[in-house]
């Protein structure tokens, strides 16, 4: 309706103008026209010249060409058009030889026929629009599969639309692309039998692909350009059709901001760490004493409560790590848990009881190792303790073992346990070792502490009040903790009692940075599988063990070329980094205080 009054008012200004012979009222008119059909002049132009362009490829084809069963005749030539269905695997999927081999075997598949042509024709989408659409396609699916578990085309499906939505999570942008082989020959015959001896070869190395039907190909001589109903691709399924190699690299986003790590050996190229991007902000570091594992994680621990502006706690076991932050002119805070009590059995008031008291039976069997049946004792004992005091002691529970129905045998047992608890947890109504804990950088020292198991009862007591502290549900980061000579704990994980295992798992949910170095990967206990799988940042220092190497590749995209022309002669200060989701490894020669 606006749009007919301006054209009223466009005719009575041109009228206007013509009778007063005044240019002003003509210039308005234009300026009204161009108001309400900014493009009238240029999209009617444009759209006769493609209509014609469009009808005049269609005269030639009919005066010149046909096209009969999807093969091309004209000019005494017949070509056949193969499409490119699936490139159902990428170059990650690949070793370095096994990549050779496909690029190879792809081009000796081009060889066997004479006169092929490659059209590749790519479009861009919109990312977002797109992922919104598959977060939808998978919703549904998981919907069907939870209706009907059988559902096998389903569960197929859904696989599918995840490995594309973590494709795009990892940073490659979506496009709609067609890929034509066209097979050029001098009859039928020969066109279409070359045709299908390329899609057989093709398919022989992955590539699914099938003859073009008369309608696509119409489709591609007389428009030229991609429909909606193409495929929908990501860089790394056609690296065959690129012009330059893919660099075996992890995700941009995640190496090119944040905690600086090192420069990849090879290339100089600075590498980061961006823990707020990452899945989970947990780091595991492996390698033989002297590689340079605690430099490493005392630089990064600094630099993560500078960059973060988080609390970071180091666990000192052998009264090193604190003279060597003094060194670098770093003055930490000291905290010694026999001066400072941690106040085990007092409960944060956001903890609900009957969870603390199975942490503390977590905390209790790990650390002394005991078996099920005196560790589901201790909780009973415990918990009573909580009950009938209202501020529980170590000597009410000890009171309590000795009211028990078993054996003196087991009293004992209990008993010495607690006594040893005791020692390392002073009763006070002071604040908590924990409580103490604000900005900057802490040492807890443990050297005083000789016994294994008593190292490994206060790390976990820390850790769990640590936990409880910091127990909001949001998911910033909120303190950094790092433990070197980590085997002190994690070789008493198990299935039944995990809490390092829970953390790691949890990712940024408990909004805790965890920071482990061990010497090699049986210290890591029965549960290694789950800190290797689940750490965000592996970090494989200089070994010369070439089965150390061979174990790693489990967990890293390596090479047995790799493994024997550089990895095994890695220096000091010098590793394979390797972030979650991610199984490219960079090679990196790591910052470090000594460094």
């Amino acid at each position: 309706m606006e749009s007919k009054q301006f054209l009223v008012i466009s005719i009575l200004l041109v009228l206007l103008g013509i009778i007063s012979r005044n240019f002003i009222f003509l210039i308005l008119a234009a300026v009204s026209v161009i108001l309400v059909r900014p493009n009238f002049l240029k999209i009617d132009i444009l759209a006769r010249k493609v209509k014609g362009f469009i009808l005049f490829n269609r005269k030639i084809i009919e005066e010149e060409y046909r096209i009969i069963d999807g093969i091309l005749e004209g000019k005494g030539e017949y070509k056949a058009f193969v499409i490119v269905d699936d490139i159902p695997f990428d170059y990650r999927d690949l070793s370095n030889e096994g990549l050779r081999a496909k690029v190879v075997s792809f081009h000796k598949v081009l060889d066997v026929v004479d006169n092929v042509d490659i059209i590749f024709m790519k479009k861009s989408i919109n990312k977002n629009k797109f992922l919104e659409s598959l977060f939808r396609r998978a919703q549904n699916l998981r919907v069907i599969t939870e209706a009907d578990p059988s559902n096998e085309k389903a569960k197929n499906e859904l696989l599918m639309v995840q490995e594309m939505i973590k494709k795009i999570s990892e940073g490659e942008p979506p496009f709609q692309y067609i890929i034509y082989f066209v097979v050029t020959s001098l009859s039928r015959e020969q066109a279409l039998a070359s045709a299908t001896l390329l899609r057989k070869g093709l398919e022989s190395i992955g590539i699914k692909a099938r003859l073009a039907m008369t309608s696509e190909v119409e489709d591609f001589i007389t428009s030229g350009y991609i429909r909606r109903k193409e495929k929908v691709g990501f860089p790394t399924q056609i690296p065959y059709f690129t012009v330059f190699s893919i660099p075996k690299s992890p995700t941009y986003q995640i190496i090119s901001d944040g905690v600086y790590l090192g420069k990849e050996i090879g290339t100089a190229r600075s590498v980061f760490w961006n823990l707020e991007k990452t899945m989970n902000p947990h780091v595991l570091v492996i390698g033989p004493s002297g590689a340079g594992k605690t430099e490493f994680l005392i630089s990064t621990g600094v630099k993560i409560n500078t960059w973060y502006h988080i609390p970071v706690v180091f666990f000192d076991v052998k009264n090193d790590i604190k003279l060597r932050l003094r060194r670098k002119g770093i003055k930490p805070v000291v905290l010694n848990p026999l001066i400072y009590s941690i106040n085990l059995l007092k409960i944060y008031e956001n903890i609900n009881q009957g969870i603390y008291v199975s942490q503390l039976e977590n905390i209790i069997s790990n650390s002394f190792r005991m078996d099920k049946y005196s560790s589901s004792i201790l909780y009973k004992v415990i918990t009573e303790a909580f009950n009938r005091f209202q501020e529980p002691t170590w000597n009410s529970v000890i009171e309590l073992i000795n009211q028990l129905d078993v054996t003196e045998e087991v009293k004992i047992y209990l008993s010495k346990i607690v006594n040893k608890i005791k020692s390392v947890d002073i009763e006070s109504s002071d604040e908590s070792l924990v409580d103490k804990i604000e900005e900057g950088v802490y040492v807890i020292d443990l050297s005083l502490i000789k016994s294994e198991e008593l190292k490994r009862f206060v790390i976990y007591s820390i850790l769990v009040k640590i936990i409880n502290k910091y127990n909001i549900a949001d998911d910033k980061l909120k303190i950094s903790l790092v433990i070197d000579e980590a085997w002190t704990i994690l070789r008493s994980e198990s299935e039944d009692y995990s809490l390092v295992a829970d953390i790691i798992k949890r990712g940024r949910g408990y909004g805790i940075v965890l920071m482990m170095a061990t010497q090699n990967l049986y210290d890591l206990g029965e549960l290694s599988d789950i800190f290797l799988e689940n750490s965000g940042l592996l970090v494989f220092m200089n070994n010369g063990d070439k089965k150390f190497w061979s174990e790693v590749k489990r967990f890293a995209n390596l090479s047995e070329e790799e493994i024997y022309r550089e990895l095994s002669f890695l220096g000091r200060g010098e590793g394979v980094i390797r972030f979650i989701g991610d199984p490219r490894p960079l090679v990196v020669k790591l910052d470090t205080f000594a460094s």
